[in-house]
């Protein structure tokens, strides 16, 4: 079996139960026709390059999953076939593009465990930058009205 990327964009203007059960409809074909789910990712509604089928934005899905070939022409008979589906895409993933993911899923999945800082140190952190900003403005607002007053003094003078 080798694995697929399969990319549709499903008409926007359908209600998301609609949309999921689109999704879901592509999921149950691969698992009826021996294929095995990976990932399901959704990217969610997003602006199209350019206009199709008088629609300016679609709702874009990806799947990755592994399946015999003969799976491949039977989704994609399926797109077609629904009018709700206004354009698709499914490739053969290769070694690179199959590492790639991994990786991708490793750097994910090491941000997931990082430390985020609590709110309230984030915060503190913010005002001691802002209060030492504004001393060096203070501090830079009477160096400048010094220079004016002693520039007004010899103006005065002459």
């Amino acid at each position: 079996m080798r694995t697929y990327q399969t990319v549709i964009v499903i008409d926007s203007f359908l209600k998301s139960e609609e949309i999921d059960a689109i999704i879901e409809k592509v999921l149950r074909i691969i698992n009826n026709n021996g294929g095995k789910v990976v990932t399901v990712d959704r990217w969610e509604k997003k602006r199209l390059a350019y206009e199709i089928k008088r629609r300016q934005y679609g709702y874009y899905v990806e799947i990755i999953f592994e399946a015999p070939g003969n799976l491949v022409n039977i989704l994609e008979r399926e797109y077609r076939l629904d009018e709700k589906i206004l354009r698709y895409l499914t490739i053969v993933l290769d070694k690179k593009a199959l590492a790639h993911l991994e990786r991708q899923k490793s750097k994910k999945e090491e941000f997931d465990e990082e430390e985020i800082p609590e709110l309230d140190e984030v915060i503190e952190d913010i005002a001691e930058d802002e209060q030492f900003e504004l001393a060096s403005f203070e501090e830079s607002e009477d160096a400048t009205s010094r220079e004016t007053s002693s520039e007004q003094k010899i103006v005065e003078s002459e």
